[in-house]
This record gives structure tokens, C-alpha cells and sequence, in this order.
């Protein structure tokens, strides 16, 4: 009888023990498929703003260019990157961004500009000389003088080099002006 009933005890233990193992995979499933959902609504800004808040580090390709750093601020069109010595300003449309699953502590943005052309006029009204890097992996540096409706005006040992914003796919700064 009493062997009987540590039988019956061990059987209903395993069963409340299986129980529990298939509704923890159901939840992590669910949990699983809810943060998909989420992701699916995302768009490149939404993505590279998640990159910031988690301190991502990234390996960004432009084809003749790869930047890698941490994201340290994302804007709607735009994000900056942090390397050693610099700060790169990149379009999100104009690359590739390779996540590395490290992460180094995110950041609060606050006080950046929202999109590119708003961070090409701040970098314009400063003077400062910058790289730029265009489509083709060519590099032009100088100053911007003007930020216009679809291209950027940028003067390159007095030459006035007009660079539409489509061919536009990153800018370089010095880290200490960031």
C-alpha cells in the first residue's frame, strides 16, 4: 500500500513537472513571437534608436568604407557612430549594419538632430573641415557651406563641390567636436 502510493505521488509529480516544462515553453514561445511582432513594425530609425538605448556595437559596411564603433545617437534618417578617434555620421539607407552581440551599456539621446539634413546645417554653421564619403567610396574633405533642399554645397580648396544628399553616405568628424 505504501509503495503504491509513492508510485501514485511520483507519477503526479512528474505529470505537475511536465505540466510546468510545456507552459514555460508556451510562454517563452509566446514571448518569442510577441517580440517578433514587434521588431516587424520597426523601420531603420526605430531599429538604430534600440541600438543606441543598448549601447550596440556595429560593423557598418558603404561598400568602399567600413565603420565600426558604438552607436551613440540615432536620428530618423541618420546615425552616429563613436570609433576611436572620430565620429561618423552615416545615413542608415546607405549601408550595411552588422550588430556585434556585445553590448557596452546604453545611452539617453537627448539634444541631437532628428534627421541628416538637420545635422548637415549644424556641422555646416560650425566651419569646422570634414570627410565626407560618397556614393562610390570617394572621400572629399572641406567645409560645408550650405545645406540646401536636396544637396549640400561643400567648399574643397576653393572649389565649391555640390554633392546631391542621395549620394551622400557618411561624415567624418573629429572625435573632440562631438
Amino acid at each position: 500500500m505504501e509503495k503504491e502510493r509513492e508510485t501514485h505521488q511520483n507519477l503526479e509529480s512528474e505529470l505537475r513537472q511536465e505540466a510546468g516544462r510545456e507552459w514555460a515553453e508556451e510562454a517563452a514561445e509566446d514571448e518569442h513571437l510577441t517580440e517578433l511582432m514587434r521588431r516587424r513594425r520597426l523601420n531603420l530609425g526605430d531599429a538604430a534608436r534600440e541600438m543606441v538605448d543598448r549601447g550596440q556595437r556595429v560593423r557598418v559596411e558603404t561598400g568602399a568604407q567600413t565603420f565600426a564603433g558604438e552607436v551613440v545617437f540615432a536620428g530618423a534618417d541618420y546615425a552616429i557612430v563613436e570609433r576611436a578617434d572620430d565620429v561618423v555620421s552615416i545615413r542608415l539607407d546607405a549601408a550595411i549594419w552588422t550588430i556585434e552581440q556585445i553590448e557596452v551599456g546604453g545611452h539617453e539621446q537627448s539634444g541631437g538632430a532628428a534627421t541628416m539634413k538637420a545635422h548637415l546645417t549644424d556641422i555646416a554653421s560650425t566651419d569646422e573641415s570634414v570627410r565626407l564619403i560618397v556614393g562610390d567610396g570617394r572621400a572629399l574633405i572641406g567645409s560645408i557651406d550650405l545645406v540646401a533642399a536636396d544637396y549640400l554645397e561643400v567648399n574643397q580648396d576653393s572649389l565649391s563641390v555640390v554633392v546631391p544628399f542621395a549620394q551622400l553616405v557618411a561624415v567624418i568628424r573629429p572625435r573632440a567636436r562631438f
